[in-house]
């Protein structure tokens, strides 16, 4: 099967609890012919397929995920279509649609000139859907409550779970009042005992509330339990349903057929059930707010989304559907507005809040020609923009798939999970079984109640549901929160790896440099009146060596006098009058030649060229009197980040393809021994190879561009961007801010990430140990034993740990290097 072939979806899946759950699902679908990856997350509730379009179909994925007893999430949308005339056009439209990935179904009515689409909101949109009908040659927009938004659906999904979160609590404490209340209150038991109209009314008024809480809020354990067992995969919903039903169903005989029991061991455990079920629903309920809590970045990112745009057609405003926008079009921007699509400025004058990409709190000024971002926010004028790109091509779309395609990566740390998890609840109903059997055979008398306490309690208090959001939990969080710090990354197992790297390779030009001729010392007795002679003359020169000192000037703001009489000396210099004063510029040798001696500064020069700096002196009539140097200055944050990565424990190494006399200089001056000079852009990679080969971890830190091979052959490539370009293909993270900082909070991220998984993982698993053998009955000699609603409780509060665990993760703060400064000096 050709890759190319290969087609992608992703597919939202509800029902699952556990990675019992997931697994199972994942297993069926990678049974499937013609399907070459699956993997289904359980934090971010999806299935990521690649497949063969020619074997297998999305309808087939969404069967398989129905067969297993949990419910794909499918969405419908009507589409009104314009343009069409006959039943070719209506086959032209269907056609169109029905190519599109992720669509199930798709049906044109020429009559009422509307299309219905049945399809995966995980993988395609309406935005696309109009698209797709624009390119066949007609028009299409969404109709008023067509397609189903993701976050009301999820808004009524939980609103739903909590009304069954209270009818089971309250329900479940009625009957635990009957049950026990007069064990605690001795007037509830009298008048429980005087109100009751028939013997045991009162145990049939539990199993009425008992049957209610099973049968009602409790349904969503018994039917993908059951299918469970049926497919010979059990899950955590097996046990749950197990455990209570067995409860129930012994009680139930005791009302209906007592005789079967002897009379000490005729108790009933509605109460048991009940409140299982209830304290089981309330853990998944808190559960499913803090993973609402962890997706919080992609809201955030999804909400920065204009819904609409104003677009400019025949002088006239029209207001849009975002979908119905395409490149080229006239989109107007009023203050306070957030940009809808990237594009080039036209019309107007502005400050934009460009915050969300670059950081930056303070608005960029544009003005015609600037490029802007969607998603980013207008401040005060009106602009005019030529959209150049948009949908699922806008940076912001590419930020949100990359977000999303590293949330739903499964990291080798998940391996071991999933391994235990796959014999866990077979391993765990065994274990119930067995300390069934063992306490009905020792147990003190009646030995049916410590055997079916201690094997419901067994059942309840096993959560694979803990192990299986361990990872994916902690790298939604860890990977969203970085996101909005200009982290992205690619792909979740990036994180692992940038984890464990303990190399970092710098590329220089570009990456540790500005990557482009600065002047970086004016050394004279006055360097402010030095640099109004020297830029005067340069300013009639093409040299870049010439720009570098037109450009200090203008920083600085010099006024430059009139020259006249300029002239080049090729390989030697310039020269021209200023003020009456012949002024020269240019190497050693070329004041030499015309008769100036360098004097003192000759020396100054030769101290500058061994800091890798490129010179030149500067002559007026016959006097030397100063030098410049040029250079490609290193940034800011860069000596800051050497020493940053080197107190985290990491190796530094340097990569460019200046000669070693310059690079060797710079290396110096940020604290890096190993230096790797002379270095062709296509022999990085090279470099990198010889790095790993020594058993090194390698990072290699680019700026994108050339650095290609280099990034994809570290162990992780890390690539600085600007807000504007951050599809680089070869990086595993890419830092959109374009900022050194970025380096070590992607660092951080990973290391912290990956102690929270682990940290996580530790705790899952510890509880199991811990509590199983409890609920079986180990601990019962020295009169311990564990409950089966304290096990449902348990149950519950371990699967919210350790997502509360991983919202710890919102709290990363990025990395910020101290600032340090200077220019200008005397000798």
């Amino acid at each position: 099967m050709a890759d190319q072939a290969l087609e992608h979806v992703d597919i939202g899946i509800e029902g699952m609890t556990c990675a019992s759950c997931s697994a199972r699902v994942e297993q069926a679908l990678g049974q499937l012919p013609g399907v070459r990856d699956a993997n289904v997350n359980l934090g971010t509730e999806q299935a990521s397929l690649d497949y063969d379009p020619e074997q297998v179909t999305p309808q087939q994925f969404v069967a398989v995920i129905a067969a297993t007893g949990y419910a794909p999430v499918v969405a419908e949308t009507e589409l009104a279509i314009e343009g069409m005339t006959c039943a070719s056009c209506v086959h032209h439209v269907e056609q169109a649609l029905r190519g599109m990935t992720g669509v199930i179904e798709a049906t044109v009515n020429l009559a009422t000139e509307r299309a219905t689409v049945r399809y995966l909101p995980a993988t395609v949109g309406i935005a696309a859907f109009t698209a797709a009908v624009a390119e066949a040659g007609y028009s299409a927009r969404p109709l008023a409550g067509g397609g189903e938004d993701e976050a009301a659906r999820k808004r009524q999904s939980l609103a739903a779970m909590r009304r069954d979160v209270v009818l089971a609590l309250l329900l479940a404490l009625l009957v635990l009042v009957l049950s026990m209340g007069g064990a605690f209150v001795p007037a509830i038991h009298g008048m429980l005992v005087t109100s009751s109209p028939f013997p045991h009314f009162w145990e049939w008024v539990q199993a009425l509330l008992a049957s209610v809480v099973l049968f009602g809020p409790g349904r969503r354990f018994f039917r993908p339990g059951f299918i469970a067992y049926r497919q010979l995969s059990p899950d955590m919903n097996s046990l749950v349903a197990t455990g209570t039903g067995a409860a129930w169903l012994f009680s139930m005989v005791v009302l209906f057929a007592p005789g079967v029991f002897p009379a000490a061991a005729r108790h009933v455990y509605f109460d048991s059930a009940a409140v299982v079920i209830a304290a089981v629903l309330f853990g998944k309920y808190l559960e499913e707010l803090a993973k609402g809590r962890t997706s919080a970045a992609i809201r955030k990112l999804l909400g920065l989304q204009a819904k609409e745009a104003h677009i400019l057609r025949d002088g006239k405003e029209e207001t849009v559907a975002i979908g119905a926008v395409a490149p080229g079009d006239q989109v107007l921007v009023r203050p306070g507005e957030r940009l809808p699509v990237d594009g080039v400025v036209r019309e107007g004058v502005s400050h934009v809040d460009e915050a969300m990409l670059t950081g930056e709190p303070l608005p960029a000024a544009k003005h015609p020609g600037d490029k802007v971002v969607g998603g980013t926010v207008n401040a005060e004028g009106r602009l005019v923009i030529e959209a150049t790109s948009v949908g699922q091509h806008t940076v912001l779309a590419q930020i949100i798939r990359l977000v999303e395609q590293a949330q739903t990566g499964k990291l080798p740390i998940q391996g071991l999970a999933d391994q235990v998890v796959r014999v866990f609840t077979p391993i765990v109903l065994a274990i119930a079984l067995l300390s069934f059997g063992v306490w009905l055979a020792i147990g003190p008398a009646p030995a049916i109640t410590m055997a079916l306490l201690s094997a419901v309690a067994v059942l309840v208090v096993a959560c694979p549901c803990a192990m299986g959001l361990a990872t994916p939990a902690a790298i939604m969080v860890g990977t969203g929160r970085a996101a909005e710090l200009g982290v992205l990354f690619r792909k979740g197992e990036a994180l692992e790896t940038l984890s464990k790297v303990d190399t970092v390779l710098l590329d220089k030009t570009g990456t540790l440099t500005e990557g482009r001729p600065s002047l970086t010392d004016c050394v004279a007795e006055d360097p402010s009146a030095l640099l109004r002679l020297a830029a005067a003359v340069e300013a009639a020169s093409e040299h870049p060596l010439a720009r570098a000192v037109l450009e200090a000037a203008r920083r600085q703001g010099v006024p430059l006098p009139a020259v006249s009489d300029f002239a080049a000396v090729p390989g030697f210099g310039v020269q021209a009058m200023v003020e009456g004063r012949l002024v020269r510029i240019g190497a050693r040798r070329f004041l030499e030649r015309e008769g100036v001696s360098p004097g003192a500064w000759a020396e100054t020069a030769t101290q500058l060229e061994g800091a890798g700096k490129t010179t030149v002196l500067v002559a007026a009539d016959e006097l030397t009197v100063g030098v410049l140097a040029i250079a490609d200055p290193v940034k800011t944050d860069a000596i800051a980040l050497v020493a940053m990565l080197r107190a985290m424990g990491l190796q530094i190494a340097m990569v460019t393809g200046d000669a070693g006399p310059t690079a060797h200089a710079v290396g110096r001056q940020l604290g890096i021994q190993e230096v790797h000079a002379e270095v062709l852009p296509q022999d990085k990679a090279a470099v990198v190879q010889g790095l790993q080969k020594q058993g090194r971890k390698v990072a290699f830190v680019g700026d994108g561009i050339n650095d290609a091979p280099a990034l994809a052959q570290a162990d992780v490539g890390m690539a600085l961007a600007s807000g504007t370009d951050i599809a680089i293909e070869a990086a595993d993270v890419t830092l959109t801010r374009g900022e050194l900082a970025g380096v070590v909070t992607a660092i951080q991220a990973a290391r912290k990430t990956m102690s929270t998984i682990r940290g996580n993982l530790f705790w899952a698993f510890f509880y199991n140990i811990l509590l199983i053998p409890i609920a079986a009955g180990v601990a019962a000699p020295l009169g311990i034993q564990l409950n089966p609603m304290l096990a449902g409780v348990a149950m519950g509060l371990s699967s919210v740990f350790v997502l509360t665990n991983s919202l710890r993760l919102r709290g990363l703060a990025p990395w910020a290097p101290p600032l340090e400064a200077g220019f200008g000096r005397k000798p």
